[in-house]
Parts: structure tokens; C-alpha cells; sequence
């Protein structure tokens, strides 16, 4: 239903924006522009370990969204605070262009500060209340860019337009602007320093779905238009598969898979990947069937032995999954998994499964 004069001609008007905007290619054989190797984390709380991180190591190319997924407690925010140097981490190295960052944010460089840059899950808390748009924006520009007086001025009227963030809104401080506009903002200050990285820590999951998908068109604007790089958290699997080029999946501060989308959501699947994929709606309501996981994820101070997943794993395969912690190996080309069923059984068992399932 549509109340307009001119309903008829809606799909012959001309668009605000190209429909299939040109992404970056991301060449994989040259240097990474962010690797980090066996990182690991462990905090100390009530006279017990916390293994937040364990041994995670990846790298994400210029142009590249690199995914990452998994429950609550499996790690993912912790690992960016690690990049991004807001927490040290206790093991591993992390590398920009080549180059080791300190583990200390504030042992980095202005110009390190400036490369990697994130977006947070909740603007209401990410942008100061008392401040203007203007305020935030110049402040951001000073710290970053080095900006002040009319330059910035005219830099801050540029990211306000590429966010598409009206100019009227300058004077605004945040608690008159909606969930989306917050975004909108919280996305242009990160980009004030043009950053190589931006962390985005599931910045769509404060806003309702049609605020998501224009939020997220946003990033993939920036991402062609600045040949940015992007981690990308969240728990909407949906939302990462339409952003990311791979897929990294974490439990229990583990990476237990990592491959291409279209891998990942192809198929074959990590057992706890196969989970959290069967949880995702599809239009006609059928698609997979529900793999509900028994219990909650353990907890990092006493987690099980062998493989931590096998306390909830459907595809437990007997004692060997109780004993030995699987390696992390490369079962095909470029796709990781961390298991001990072979790769063939899986393909068989998704086989049967899609059978029964249709």
C-alpha cells in the first residue's frame, strides 16, 4: 500500500545513491595491513585466571571486512580492545603495515592512534551529552588530524556530509538527535583521522531495523569511498554476512573457524558455527532446523578440558573431544577449523541434514 499521487512512477525516479556501489578489491598476497598472532588475554579476578583470549591470530587486508562472531563471553570485544590498545594483552603481537604496536595505548604513536579507530555499540554512551556536534567533530579533527580554525571547519561540513548528517545539526548536542543520527555521528568522528582500521563493535544493535540497514550502507559507503578495513562484531549473523568479505567465529576466547561468507554460510560448518547459523530467520520462515545449545557458555576461569566446546557440542564424537584441544587447521583452502570430525564427515553430516530438512 503506498498514500502518494505518484506511486506508480516511484521505480523509474532516479536514485540518491549508485545501487551496486564498487567495493575495494582485496588482494591477498601482499602484506596485511592488520595482523595479530596468538594473542591471548588473561585478567585476574577474585584470586582466579580469566582466559579471555587464548592463542587468536589473523590478519585483515586493505579494503577487507573481517567478520567476527560468536555468544556473549566469547571474547569478541575483548579482542578489539586489544587492537586498539585499550587493554594490554598478556600474550602475542599485534602488527600495522608490517610494523609491532605497542600493547599500550598510550605508548602508541599520533599516527598509530589515527589508523585504527572504532565505532561503539551504544552512541549514548560513546558521544559526551554536553558537547555540540560541532565541539565533537572539531575535537576529534584537533586530536587526529591535526585540524583548526576554517580547515576544520570545512573538513567537519565534509564527514557531516559523507554520513549524511544535515549541516542543521551542527548547534545539536546528542540528546536531541535519534539512535541513527548518534550513529551517524559517532561513524563520522571515527573517520576524522581517515583510519586504515575501523573496529565496529556491533553498531547496529541500539537501532531498529530499518535505521540498521541505512547505517549499514553507510559503512559499506565509507569502506569503497576510503578503502577502509573494518572488524566488524556482532551477534546478527545477517548483518555480518551482508558486510563481510570473511568470517572469523570465537567461543570461549578460541577462534574456532574462519573462513570466506560464503564458506561459513555454505557450508561445511564448525559444529558451534552450525548453531549459531540455525538460529537465522529466512524470509519464508523454513530454512534450517534449530540446534539449541544445552546450557550457558562456560565460564574462562575453569573452562573444560580438551575441546571447550564439547560440553555443548551435538556432534561430540566420544573421549577425544574430552582429552585433546584440537588445532586450529587449514581443512580446505583458506578455511580454518578448529574440530576433531574430518572434514568429509561434516560435509556427509550437512548432506544429510539438508536432506532431511527438505
Amino acid at each position: 500500500m503506498s498514500r502518494c499521487h505518484f506511486h506508480d512512477e516511484a521505480q523509474n525516479l532516479p536514485r540518491e545513491e549508485d545501487m551496486n556501489r564498487a567495493l575495494p578489491a582485496v588482494d591477498r598476497h601482499t602484506e596485511p595491513l592488520l595482523r595479530f598472532e596468538d594473542l591471548g588475554k588473561v585478567f585476574r579476578q577474585h584470586g582466579h585466571d580469566i582466559h579471555a583470549l587464548v592463542g587468536v591470530s589473523a590478519a585483515i587486508w586493505p579494503g577487507e571486512a573481517l567478520g567476527l562472531v560468536g555468544e556473549s563471553g566469547s571474547g569478541k570485544t575483548t579482542l578489539a580492545r586489544a587492537l586498539l590498545g585499550i587493554i594490554a594483552p598478556s600474550t602475542g603481537a599485534v602488527t600495522l603495515e608490517g610494523e609491532a604496536l605497542n600493547g599500550t595505548l598510550g605508548r602508541r604513536s599520533a599516527a598509530e592512534i589515527r589508523a585504527l579507530q572504532i565505532v561503539f555499540q551504544n552512541p549514548d554512551s560513546a558521544l559526551n551529552r554536553r558537547h555540540s556536534v560541532r565541539r565533537i567533530l572539531r575535537r576529534a579533527l584537533k586530536k587526529l588530524a591535526g585540524l583548526s580554525g576554517s580547515a576544520a571547519d570545512a573538513r567537519m561540513l565534509e564527514l557531516m556530509q559523507s554520513v549524511r548528517l544535515s549541516e542543521r545539526y551542527v548547534s545539536a548536542k546528542p540528546g536531541q538527535l535519534s539512535g541513527g543520527l548518534k550513529q551517524r555521528l559517532a561513524i563520522a568522528r571515527a573517520f576524522a583521522g581517515e583510519p586504515k582500521v575501523v573496529v565496529c563493535d556491533e553498531p547496529t544493535s541500539a537501532l531498529d531495523v530499518s535505521v540498521q540497514a541505512a547505517i549499514l550502507n553507510l559503512l559499506v559507503e565509507l569502506q569503497a569511498e576510503h578503502r577502509a578495513a573494518y572488524l566488524f562484531i556482532s551477534h546478527d549473523l545477517g548483518v555480518v554476512r551482508y558486510i563481510s568479505d570473511r568470517i572469523a567465529v570465537l567461543y570461549l576466547g578460541r577462534l574456532m573457524e574462519l573462513s570466506s561468507a560464503e564458506v561459513v554460510f555454505g557450508g561445511p560448518h564448525h559444529p558451534y558455527t552450525e548453531a549459531l547459523l540455525s538460529a537465522v530467520p529466512t524470509i519464508d520462515g523454513g530454512g534450517r532446523e534449530r540446534i539449541r545449545l544445552a546450557g550457558e557458555i562456560p565460564s574462562a576461569a575453569d573452562p573444560p578440558s580438551g575441546c571447550v566446546f564439547h560440553t555443548r557440542c551435538h556432534r561430540k564424537v566420544g573421549e577425544i573431544c574430552e582429552l585433546e584441544e584440537p588445532p586450529l587447521i587449514e581443512v580446505e583452502a583458506g578455511h580454518l577449523m578448529r574440530c576433531h570430525i574430518p572434514i568429509g564427515e561434516l560435509r556427509e553430516l550437512q548432506a544429510t541434514r539438508e536432506k532431511a530438512t527438505a
